[in-house]
């Protein structure tokens, strides 16, 4: 109750203030000068009487004067009187807002106090981070010390540049204007494309997403390798592997790049093909059609009565017309009546030295000393056909013909009787004569088994 009465009481004085000022001034205008001043006091009382309390507030102005100065004082006092106490007088507290500044205030501009104002309404000192923006001097005040959201803790508006990232508006913000760093002026990171060349990270950066310009959208000039087919490139497949389908030096996979790749067997780089890997990046072989190491010939086919054999030896000799000392007999698996060595000589001659077949595939080899021919005939039991019949022909394995003697009368000399298979002149070590199918149905030379078919002698020359 005392705190209200006090409250009212002060608006009361201080509506009387100002006439009791306006008093004492016309007071010290109406004076004579060299007259002594006259005294003023004026009175104010206050009464309020409810059924228990009686309250009086008396002010009371002096006013005394010597000579030409005039003083004037004001007391205020405030008397409660309750029924059955003794009277209590005290000073009034200070009041916010009267333009006074008094104890407990930091300010006091009386109506210019204001919450956008130098001095609050509290009668407070204006401050950065009391949560009211000061006009012409704050921007914004939110009353918090973080820097990410909207305002910063020095009550400025969060703006790119400032070097605080405002949250879920600002990427980042390194509080520069530099566009080489990892943050951009316009506070967005730093990224391939935005048209700024990041140092340290990127060599180029044009800001477009075209591949065919001095800057590739990897923001690093074009290169091979780098996954992008520029001028002077075949190929780019963005690796280094020389075995795919595009090299290392971005060109298109093929045979003589030094490269073995799928469906070559070598790939020596060269074009030799006398070496171990041939043009066509095949392992060199006999048969390639070229003549590496350790070959006489090689004539690319498989026709071994031309002057190259299929072992890629050489058949270009001439025969010297004599017979070749090929009289050894190193095979014999002959199995007919007569068992000798037909190889020992040239003309036929009523002796044991006959061989006679008793099935296809048998057959008798005549063996020795190297010679270049390119014939070989043979002799066969006297005139008669039941002996005759037909053999293949093999100098070291190579076929080289077929002897049928069906119808014919090969006796005399294997090298005149026309009983022979001629061929390209090749050098011999061996010559095979084995039984094949002779179509005569004949038996009876030594009473057994088709073909029986005998030989008396054989040449080779």
């Amino acid at each position: 109750m005392h705190i209200s009465i006090v409250t009212a009481l002060r608006g009361r004085i201080r509506r009387m203030q100002a006439p009791i000022a306006l008093l004492a001034a016309l007071t010290a205008c109406s004076g004579d000068s060299g007259q002594s001043d006259t005294s003023f006091t004026a009175t104010a009382t206050t009464t309020t009487t409810n059924p228990s309390t009686t309250d009086t507030t008396v002010g009371t102005t002096d006013d005394a004067t010597t000579s030409s100065t005039t003083t004037t004082s004001t007391t205020n006092a405030v008397t409660d009187t309750d029924p059955g106490t003794e009277s209590d007088t005290s000073v009034m507290p200070p009041a916010c807002g009267n333009g006074v500044l008094e104890a407990g205030e930091e300010c006091d501009d009386g109506r210019g106090n204001g919450d956008a104002n130098a001095c609050t309404a509290e009668c407070k000192t204006a401050a950065c981070g009391d949560g009211f923006v000061h006009d012409g001097v704050e921007e914004c005040d939110d009353a918090n010390p973080d820097n990410a959201d909207a305002c910063l803790d020095t009550c400025k508006a969060a703006a790119c540049g400032d070097g605080f990232v405002h949250e879920g508006v600002e990427a980042c913000d390194d509080g520069n204007d530099d566009d080489t760093d990892a943050c951009l002026s316009a506070c967005e990171l730093a990224a391939c494309g935005d048209g700024f060349v990041q140092e340290g990270v990127e060599a180029c950066d044009d800001g477009n997403d075209e591949e065919d310009d001095e800057c590739t959208t990897k923001c690093a000039p074009p290169s091979c390798g780098d996954g992008l087919v520029q001028a002077g490139e075949e190929c780019d497949d963005g690796n280094d592997i020389n075995t795919d389908a595009c090299t290392a030096l971005c060109l298109n996979a093929k045979c003589g790049d030094g490269h073995v790749q799928a469906g070559e067997e070598c790939d020596d780089a060269n074009q030799s093909n006398t070496d171990a890997c041939t043009n066509m990046c095949k392992s060199a072989k006999c048969g390639d059609g070229f003549i590496q190491a350790g070959e006489e010939c090689d004539d690319g086919n498989s026709n071994n009565d031309d002057t190259c054999t299929n072992m890629c030896k050489n058949n270009q000799c001439v025969p010297s017309g004599q017979r070749a000392p090929l009289n050894n007999m190193s095979l014999d698996s002959a199995s007919g009546c007569w068992n000798g060595n037909p190889c020992d000589q040239d003309v036929w001659n009523w002796n044991a030295d006959g061989q006679n077949f008793q099935s296809f595939g048998e057959a008798i080899t005549c063996s020795g000393a190297e010679t270049c021919v390119q014939n070989v005939g043979i002799t066969t039991y006297a005139s008669t056909n039941v002996c005759a019949g037909s053999w293949d022909i093999y100098c070291d394995g190579v076929k080289a013909g077929t002897i049928v003697t069906n119808g014919k009368q090969c006796i005399d000399s294997a090298m005149s009787n026309g009983c022979k298979v001629t061929f390209t002149p090749r050098k011999c070590a061996a010559i095979e004569l084995r039984a094949v199918e002779d179509n005569d149905q004949t038996t009876g030379c030594c009473g057994g088994n088709n073909p029986d078919s005998m030989i008396m002698s054989v040449s080779a020359w």
